[in-house]
């Protein structure tokens, strides 16, 4: 059963569509309005009808009532009354369709009036006998009705369709389902039968056959007449519209013989040549080879060109106007052959393209300006596109990679750089594009010797024509220099302030503790005055150290070598150093033996060693420390040590002690050393030793560092 609701349903949005199986086809929307017409003007009159038949029997039944016809005898009275009812709902429905048939819906939907008519006549009855209790099989109504639709209006057979499936549908599925029996004298009868059924099922298929050939034959026959109207006035109209794009069109368009002639021109042909009229280029031109091109030879490779591959394209040419003035055209053209393949003419487009001819060369003297220009640059130029692709690049940028214009147009970032530096490049550029404008920020770039230097970069985003992104041009310049000097300065400054501290620190407790005297006249031993003489030394040359090395720009700890023995260097350092020793109660202790092998070595770089551990080790330990300085000959290099039993300190911090500026959070019990220990790594590394450091927490901490022993044969 849900299958057959299923089938009606498409059945029925089929035949209520009134939209065009193809959509967008024209002629097939035209075809179904029509149709509908048709349907809609036939219904009027099967209205009538059906109407003019109802009311027949109508008149046979009332004769029937007053005459008594012998062929009606059969039927209970009872039920001939009814039939009055029947008749009478019949009437009104017909009527009702005739109402709506006349209304807009009814011009727009004539399938729902087709619908009411056939089921006025066949449903309505059937409606009416269910309410009666008994089924009424009036195959004659039945077939009376299929075949009158079939004749009268043999438009939408699935229209019909469903017309002869509702009341079948009904007849069978309702009586049944509710045991309804045919009316006396028939009871014991059954409600339908084989043959019925067969007879009912032919002469529907028949029907709505007949129904589907004539649709498909109008439909065939309207399409072909539109087809040829159409026909006639697309010729119509193209004879009119090529004939208008002839002679309005903005290229010249001609036919030429392969004799150098012109048979046909357009004006703007003739305009481009210089002529007032195209009959002017069809009359004087007799040779298109020698009057027309600059080069003569172009025609020939004209011809050359169509006879190889049919079709000439893009056929730039300079030609004599007829002023003698030179233009530059670019020719489409093909050849017209006849039946047997015979070369007839050619035809084609002239267009003049002197324009921009001028423009392009315009732009290409710009190009080779801009591209020397930015060649002449010396900081390495390139420029990307929105997608963060090199499209361009100059010399210096070339030379800097070590890379091609070749091996970098057409790559990304992650193609010529390393990893980590790409993404930095490549989130760069991302901001960039969204933000726009300007950018400026620092990186590294590897250069083509493997080395990574220090740059700074400047980009801006440009714009295409139509105000869209069109990419980024950017320049990088070397700081690796500016770098090194900052960080010059850096060291230079930290020095003085570091280094001159210390000693100034201990002549100017010894002066103050000669000012505590009460004496008015002071008596200085010769011991001290010479100690104090010493100190200005050391002081005076090691300003002249620094000095030098802020001249060189720091790039190496400058050395002034000479033969040092490592004993007397460390005495000097610790007699500089023993007022701050007794004030912070330190106990040194003094194990370098004065028999140790000489070193090549600068004896002042080597006291600011020695004066940079000690105090380093006083000031940030506690009050009575322990210092032991020592050295031993290991090899050919002697290793000094200089130990404590302070604090002690970290892995972590061991790490780190000798980088710049590295500094622990105190500055008591702490031996984060800041600038001293960095300088005295850079003085041990120029003096072609090593230096480090062996502590543990709470256990004290020793500095350790190696110096070459002199070479004898030195």
């Amino acid at each position: 059963m849900g299958t057959v609701l299923r089938t009606i349903q498409k059945c029925l949005n089929k035949a209520f569509s009134v939209t065009s199986s193809l959509p967008g086809d024209a002629m097939a929307s035209d075809y179904e309005a029509w149709r509908d017409r048709f349907l809609w003007q036939r219904l009027h009159l099967a209205l009538w009808l059906a109407l003019i038949l109802v009311l027949t029997f109508s008149f046979r039944d009332i004769y029937d009532a007053l005459f008594q016809l012998k062929e009606l005898a059969a039927i209970p009275e009872e039920l001939k009354r009814l039939f009055f009812v029947l008749y009478g709902a019949m009437v009104l429905s017909l009527l009702s369709c005739l109402v709506l048939h006349r209304t807009r819906f009814g011009r727009r939907h004539p399938g729902f009036i087709f619908l009411g008519l056939s089921w006025s006549i066949t449903l309505v009855e059937q409606i009416w006998a269910t309410f009666n209790k008994f089924a009424l099989p009036d195959i004659f109504a039945w077939f009376l009705m299929f075949l009158s639709q079939a004749t009268l209006m043999p438009v939408r057979w699935v229209l019909h369709l469903v017309a002869q499936l509702g009341v079948l549908v009904y007849y069978f599925s309702v009586n049944t389902a509710l045991g309804l029996k045919l009316p006396p004298p028939d009871t014991d009868r059954p409600i339908y039968t084989v043959t019925m059924i067969l007879a009912l099922f032919w002469f529907c298929f028949i029907c709505n056959l007949g129904v589907y050939v004539y649709d498909h034959l109008q439909r065939s026959e309207f399409f072909a007449r539109r087809e040829l109207e159409t026909a006639y006035q697309k010729l119509g109209a193209a004879e009119e519209k090529y004939r208008s794009i002839f002679e309005n069109a903005v290229e010249g368009i001609f036919q030429s013989t392969p004799d150098g002639r012109y048979i046909t021109a357009n004006p703007a042909l003739a305009r481009i040549y210089g002529y007032s009229s195209p009959e002017e280029v069809t009359a004087n031109f007799t040779d298109i080879e020698h009057q027309l091109y600059v080069d003569p030879n172009r025609r020939a490779e004209f011809m050359r060109l169509i006879e190889e591959y049919g079709t000439v394209s893009e056929f730039e040419s300079q030609i004599y106007r007829k002023d003698g003035s030179i233009v530059w055209v670019s020719e489409k053209a093909y050849a017209v052959r006849d039946e047997h393949g015979n070369l007839l003419y050619y035809e084609g487009l002239i267009e003049d393209i002197t324009q921009r001819k001028q423009v392009e060369e315009a732009l290409q003297e710009q190009f080779l300006f801009l591209q020397v220009l930015i060649n002449t640059i010396p900081a390495p130029v390139f420029y990307k596109n929105a997608q963060g692709v090199y499209i361009g690049c100059n010399k210096a940028f070339e030379e800097d990679l070590g890379l091609s214009q070749k091996q970098i147009i057409g790559k990304t970032a992650y193609e010529i750089a390393p990893k980590d530096l790409a993404n930095k490049y490549h989130q760069a550029d991302i901001e960039l594009f969204e933000q726009r404008g300007v950018q400026t920020y620092e990186s590294s770039v590897i250069y083509k010797d493997g080395t990574k230097h220090d740059v700074i970069f400047y980009k801006a985003t440009f714009s295409k024509a139509d105000g869209t992104l069109g990419g980024l041009v950017g320049i990088f310049l070397d700081i690796s220099q500016r770098k090194r000097t900052e960080e010059a300065l850096r060291v230079f400054f930290h020095a003085v302030s570091h280094d001159l501290r210390n000693p100034v620190l201990g002549t100017l407790m010894v002066l103050k503790n000669l000012l505590s005297s009460p004496e008015e006249k002071i008596l200085l031993s010769r011991s001290i005055l010479e100690r104090m003489v010493q100190s200005s030394d050391r002081q005076l040359n090691l300003i002249n150290s620094l000095m030098e090395a802020h001249v060189s720009e720091v790039q190496g700890v400058v050395l002034q070598r000479q033969t040092v023995q490592l004993h007397t260097v460390v005495e000097a350092a610790i007699a500089d150093l023993e007022p701050m020793l007794t004030e912070n109660q330190a106990i040194l202790t003094n194990f370098v033996s004065p028999h140790l092998p000489l070193v090549n070595a600068d004896a002042t770089q080597l006291w600011r060693v020695y004066s940079n551990l000690i105090v380093n080790a006083v000031k940030h330990n506690l009050p009575g420390l322990s210092i032991t300085l020592d050295a031993t000959v290991e090899g050919d290099k002697i290793c000094c040590t200089v130990s404590d039993n302070g604090v002690g300190m970290s892995h972590q911090q061991s790490e780190h002690l000798f980088d710049l500026y590295f500094r622990g959070g105190n500055v008591r019990n702490s031996l984060s050393l800041g600038l001293g220990l960095y300088l005295c790594r850079q003085i041990i590394t120029a003096h072609g030793g090593q230096i480090g450091v062996n502590s543990i927490p709470g256990e004290g901490a020793t500095f350790w560092f190696t110096l070459p022993i002199q070479d004898k044969q030195h």
